[in-house]
């Protein structure tokens, strides 16, 4: 009985081989499939009966991955399967060990905008954050289900607004003594701009700006023992708690330009000593000249002393007002000191002061009153007084400092002109330098901030350099400019890069809609980075946050498998990110059919997380994820049929040794009967 049954278990192995290879000749064309093999081992064991060893084994093999035009159409390009979850009818109602893995990458939405198959099983993967612009690590919340984002986005208010400006410098000037005021309807501002915004329902609004020069003035800065200060426009915001001034940093370089009376070299280094000896007496225009009562500069630096007596132009020798140290072949320049002046009396709210001698004077000059700098200077100079730039009160004890021109180079490399009598760190000097100002007035839809609606309001509402007499426009800004930059921006936050303080005004409007109702608009306008060229006008940058409603437009799929919804505004928000998983031993996964396989305890499973790894695209052991692109089948289709034909003749063998063994029961039957 062994022959027949040998023959017979030979036929039902052949008969599954056979099956095996239909089922890979009918799925040639299904996405993703991997064929199967049928593996033969001994029919019969050794105490004679039946092996059950024979079985079904499916290489996990690459097949041609080919393009579609679905853009949620995926295939992987590497390791790696499709992490799929069954639901037994609602979502978060998921079947016990719901977790299916597949190559086959056809996926489209269903009705509640979940991304599912062909047969309704759900793609899961890592969850988007909140607003839809990152993804986390999130694979548990919605059951790791993907969902696309919604098919329109509500409009959203504008909250900031920045426009980045490069204003003519040759412009003409709306001076005070022109007296001409701020007309739209006239030519009276320099250039316009206009930059749409949206209110809380997402209505478009357009936004106005006008750009007005007008008188410059002067900007006052100190020479602190800290740095450079100075006070920022009025305009401004300061971007760190507690921040009132800005303070260029006390490593900026100060240096005079005008021309010094005298030069020389050191020689040998001097330290601390009124005696000076130089290598070379001190020189102007080729000439020896006598520097008594000059201001010594060492190295471009005021050294705060004086020439106390030089007895001869063509001595190298003198000695100086205090001790001073001096390096080897420093380089020493001499100017002008400052003159002590007794007044013939003390001033009171006046202009001009009265005294013996105005020999040494010279226009410009800056006033100090019992050591203080009163702010005036020189403007005119008689036989016995001055005329001052402005009213002074003070002593009889007054001193004047000749002025220099000067640059302050700050480390970023940034120079600013400026006039002072002394570049001495920490003296506390007062220096100046012409500021160019610029006013910015701005309208909504043709209404114009602080004009006559009270409803349309600015916080930074300023008087105009020229008001007219009927005009009621109010400015919403003022622009303060240096070496064309604006003065808030001119120090950042080593920390964080940013401006120590921004250019900033808040503009607030309530409109009336068609309904008869009103929309509240509030958003702050930053022109921080505007500047002040020779050149021609232009916008280099307009943008706000502010958006209408809009609709979804695209989807796409990037190589690490994140799903990204783009709409119509550009605006983009994540779906979330495939998860993919791999299997060490994934030739023991079960097939289940729907061309989905499931964990067994042979491949490992997540749960108990042997031999299995879930991820993400392009990271480790996992291949990239190829939108509208599909793997085909692996099936060699020439090799199925040959295999096939094979088959038949070892079934039709099988079956004749069945046939013989029964002709031969049937003839022993016969010879016994």
């Amino acid at each position: 009985m062994s022959n027949y049954t040998s023959a017979l278990t030979g036929l039902q192995n052949t008969m599954q081989a056979m099956d095996t290879v239909s089922s890979n000749i009918a799925n040639a064309n299904t996405v993703g499939y991997k064929a199967a093999d049928y593996v033969f081992t001994d029919q019969i064991s050794k105490t004679g009966s039946a092996s059950d060893q024979s079985g079904t084994r499916r290489p996990m093999l690459q097949g041609t991955i080919t393009n579609s035009a679905n853009p949620l159409d995926m295939a992987i390009s590497g390791k790696g399967m499709f992490r799929l979850m069954k639901s037994s009818g609602s979502v978060g109602s998921v079947e016990p060990a719901g977790f299916f893995y597949s190559r086959n990458g056809q996926f489209s939405v269903d009705k509640q905008g979940y991304i599912v198959n062909e047969n309704g099983m759900y793609l899961t993967g890592f969850q988007p954050s909140v607003d839809g612009t990152e993804i986390t690590d999130d694979l548990i919340k919605n059951n790791g289900l993907l969902r696309m984002p919604a098919s329109n986005l509500p409009g959203t208010q504008t909250v900031n607004s920045r426009l980045t400006a490069m204003l003519d410098s040759t412009a003409n000037a709306f001076t005070t003594a022109a007296n001409v005021p701020f007309d739209p309807g006239q030519s009276t501002f320099n250039n316009k701009t206009t930059q749409t915004v949206f209110d809380n329902e997402g209505t478009v609004h357009t936004l106005e700006v006008f750009y007005r020069r007008i008188n410059d003035t002067k900007l006052a800065v100190t020479a602190g023992v800290d740095g450079y200060t100075y006070t920022p426009s009025v305009t401004s915001t300061a971007n760190m708690m507690g921040t009132s001034k800005v303070t260029l940093s006390k490593d900026s370089l100060l240096r005079v330009e005008t021309p010094s009376l005298a030069a020389a070299l050191s020689g040998a280094e001097i330290v601390n000593s009124t005696n000076i000896t130089l290598s070379t007496a001190p020189i102007l225009g080729g000439q020896n000249v006598s520097v008594t009562g000059k201001k010594i500069f060492v190295n471009g630096v005021d050294s705060g002393f004086t020439v106390a007596t030089h007895t001869s132009a063509s001595t190298a020798s003198f000695t100086a007002s205090g001790n001073i140290s001096l390096p080897k072949g420093a380089s020493i320049t001499f100017y002008d000191p400052d003159i002590a002046v007794t007044l013939s009396a003390a001033p009171t709210s006046t202009s001009t002061l009265t005294m013996t001698s105005t020999a040494g004077l010279a226009l410009g000059d800056k006033v100090y009153l019992a050591g203080v700098e009163t702010g005036a200077t020189i403007t005119s100079i008689g036989t016995g007084s001055v005329t001052l730039s402005e009213s002074v009160s003070g002593t009889t004890a007054a001193v004047f400092k000749h002025v220099l021109n000067m640059t302050l180079v700050s480390p970023d490399g940034t120079e600013i002109s400026l006039k002072g009598s002394t570049n001495k760190k920490g003296s506390l000097e007062v220096l100046s330098t012409n500021m160019s100002q610029v006013e910015v007035y701005a309208s909504i839809d043709n209404k114009f901030y602080d004009y006559s609606d009270s409803t349309i309001f600015s916080n930074r509402k300023l008087t105009p350099d020229t008001q007219g007499v009927t005009s009621g426009y109010k400015a919403v800004a003022k622009l303060s400019f240096v070496g064309g930059r604006n003065i808030d921006s001119l120090m950042s936050d080593p920390v964080s890069g940013e401006s120590l303080f921004k250019t900033t005004t808040t503009l607030s409007s309530r409109m009336t809609n068609l309904a008869g109702g009103t929309n509240d608009l509030l958003f702050t306008l930053d022109l921080s980075d505007t500047s002040l060229q020779a050149g021609p006008f232009q916008i280099t940058k307009s943008t706000q946050d502010g958006e209408p409603l809009t609709s979804l437009t695209n989807v796409s799929v990037d190589n690490s498998g994140r799903i990204l919804g783009i709409y119509g505004s550009g605006k983009q928000r994540f779906v979330g990110q495939v998860a993919l998983v791999n299997f060490v031993n994934d030739e023991d996964l079960k097939s289940i059919g729907k061309n989905a396989f499931a964990a067994t305890v042979d491949s490992g499973t997540e749960q108990s997380g042997s031999g299995v790894t879930v991820g993400r695209a392009g990271n480790g052991i996992f291949g990239d994820v190829r939108s509208q692109a599909l793997e085909s089948s692996n099936v060699d289709l020439a090799n199925e049929l040959v295999r096939l034909m094979v088959l038949q003749r070892t079934y039709s063998a099988n079956s004749q040794a069945m046939k013989a063994f029964d002709q031969t029961m049937r003839d022993t039957l016969q010879m016994i009967g």
